[in-house]
């Protein structure tokens, strides 16, 4: 009996050690290579838009898992790219437009590039990942490995050289006939090619960002893009207006003033006089092309990777953008809103052990980072960084958080004209407006909250710029809630139609998504149980609406069918 005793405890301690040497033994890192593309919505084939040539991206995104409801938190580029290169969110990362960076507001934050170099990574990119200047010289030296150099955003290779005769303003819309080599996007996409060939040879996994400036403004792409659209000015909007019953400042002039072309010249961006359908046409043919330009340059630097036979079973792939953009939808241009279309992203995986498909969860860009240190097999980052990671949903289908929280700044210039406002240079202590939006299924709910700062206590003491929240004494300067049909997302012209947060038949889901933005921004900065309080209330405000109720809502006043 002691023998027997003895023998299964010896086997006991051999199975132990076993499993502690499997335990011990390092997993392989993976590589990541960054797909990141500027100013770029949805708009591909692989979602829905089948008036825009998009092949490479198409047959990439056959091969991955594409994310139908992915969201920026701040729609504008250099707060969006400080909010997901760090995982926090903009309140917490106090950085709000074009004066803060994360250094200056948080320079305990570790980005992304960091974080993998920290592990050994080597780590290069090219082209606009950061925001030029925010942090300042693209945070060389702490973010980039030295194997190859980082290649700047060049801007004398970005802009168009040709005027319009009339007003003398820069073309928004220009197609060039020299080679591609004097593109920045294209020296991006060799770089990147160089970039994981530079780190393969010396035997460590790499994190490589290609940094895509187009379709930023302005449209300036070889001829050959334009030309694949040739007999057609693009697919003409059904409806070119702001959304009725709009608070005037949900719309901004900050993203542009005018629109030039070559045929219609210089013409003013107005909410209440919107472009000429033949103008609308051409701009968003420029969008196009600009669209189908990445797609090449995206697709060579995919094929690069997949040169080497193990790329699928040692590679993370990862395509977005940093956030969404007008085409003349809610007669808006460029992105600074908190419309679906100024919001949404592309986000598209592949990785070892994810299956293709596609995901209707809602999710958020600060949620990159964690997803890109578990997809990699990397410990699990700071309990500052606040995205949660989409490794369990991308692997088993486990439930995200149902809701996504954008937001925005506005500074009227004149309240009487609150549309007129530009928050680009103001420091965070002079923002007087900012809009939150909590988008649930079925609704986007957003509210426009006085802005003062926070009392002074001993956990923001110590921040520069200082805290701001909401201020509760006084009323929301206003409110919107928009129905959407999720199933329809894709058809960008049928989006926010009409603002029904005064129709009594969605009282419920006002009161109850208000409830839901007042947890939210009591808890954002601690993110322990903030999903689950903040999900709970969502849920309810998500579907006290029954459906037929919804498609009423969804209508323009005047239209017939919903869109």
């Amino acid at each position: 009996m002691l023998a027997r005793t003895l023998l299964l405890l010896l086997a006991a301690a051999a199975r132990s050690k076993s499993s502690k040497k499997h335990r011990d033994k390092p997993t392989k890192k993976l590589n990541v290579l960054w797909l990141l593309v500027d100013d770029f919505r949805p708009q591909t084939n692989f979602y829905g838009q089948g008036d825009t040539s998009t092949p490479r991206l198409d047959a990439f995104a056959a091969t991955a898992r594409v994310f139908d409801r992915a969201y920026c938190q701040l729609s504008v580029c250099a707060p969006s790219r400080n909010s997901f290169f760090t995982g926090r969110r903009p309140d917490s990362l106090r950085v709000y437009n074009f004066v803060d960076h994360f250094r200056s507001t948080s320079p305990e934050a570790v980005p992304l590039p960091e974080y993998f170099k920290n592990h050994g990574y080597v780590t290069l990119g090219a082209g606009k990942t950061y925001q030029p200047g925010k942090p300042p010289a693209y945070d060389v030296g702490r973010s980039w490995s030295a194997e190859l150099p980082y290649l700047p955003l060049m801007k004398n290779l970005t802009r168009c050289s040709r005027k319009n005769a009339k007003s003398g303003r820069f073309l928004d819309v220009c197609p060039e006939d020299f080679g591609e080599e004097a593109f920045m996007d294209r020296l991006t996409a060799d770089y990147a090619v160089e970039a994981m060939r530079v780190a393969r040879k010396v035997e460590k996994p790499f994190f490589v960002v290609a940094g895509f400036y187009r379709p930023h403004l302005r449209w300036h792409v070889p001829r050959a893009f334009y030309d694949r659209y040739s007999g057609t000015l693009g697919t003409p909007l059904r409806s070119r207006s702001k959304p009725s019953n709009m608070p005037d400042i949900a719309w901004a002039n900050e993203g542009c003033h005018t629109m030039t072309t070559e045929e219609h010249g210089t013409v003013a961006v107005s909410m209440d006089r919107p472009l000429k359908r033949s103008m609308v046409a051409e701009l968003r043919k420029g969008y196009l092309a600009c669209a189908s330009w990445i797609d090449e340059l995206a697709g060579r630097v995919l094929d690069a990777a997949d040169a080497v036979p193990s790329a699928k079973a040692d590679t993370v792939v990862l395509l977005s953008s940093d956030h969404g953009f007008h085409l003349g939808e809610q007669a808006s241009w460029t992105k600074h809103t908190l419309f679906e279309i100024g919001s949404r992203v592309p986000l598209v995986v592949r990785a070892p052990g994810v299956a293709p498909g596609r995901s209707r969860a809602l999710v958020e860009l600060t949620d990159v980072y964690r997803t890109f240190a578990d997809l990699a097999g990397l410990p699990a980052p700071a309990r500052d960084v606040q995205g949660k990671s989409l490794g369990p949903l991308l692997r088993s289908g486990a439930p995200h958080r149902n809701f996504s929280v954008t937001q925005y700044p506005r500074c009227p210039r004149d309240y009487r004209k609150q549309w007129d406002a530009n928050c680009k240079r103001l420091t965070a202590a002079e923002i007087p407006v900012m809009g939150y939006t909590l988008r649930v299924d079925h609704f986007r709910f957003t509210e426009w909250y006085y802005w003062v700062a926070a009392p002074a206590t001993r956990a923001n003491e110590r921040f520069d710029p200082p805290e701001k929240v909401v201020d509760k004494k006084r009323k929301p300067l206003a409110t919107e809630l928009y129905a959407l049909d999720d199933a329809r997302i894709n058809d960008f012209d049928g989006l926010e139609l009409a603002n029904v947060a005064g129709d009594p038949r969605a009282a419920c889901a006002v009161a109850a998504l208000r409830a839901a933005l007042a947890i939210f921004l009591e808890c954002q900065h601690d993110e322990a149980g903030c999903d689950d309080r903040v999900g709970a209330a969502a849920y309810r405000g998500s579907t006290c609406v029954d459906a037929t109720t919804r498609a009423d809502l969804r209508r323009r006043p005047g239209d017939g069918a919903a869109l």
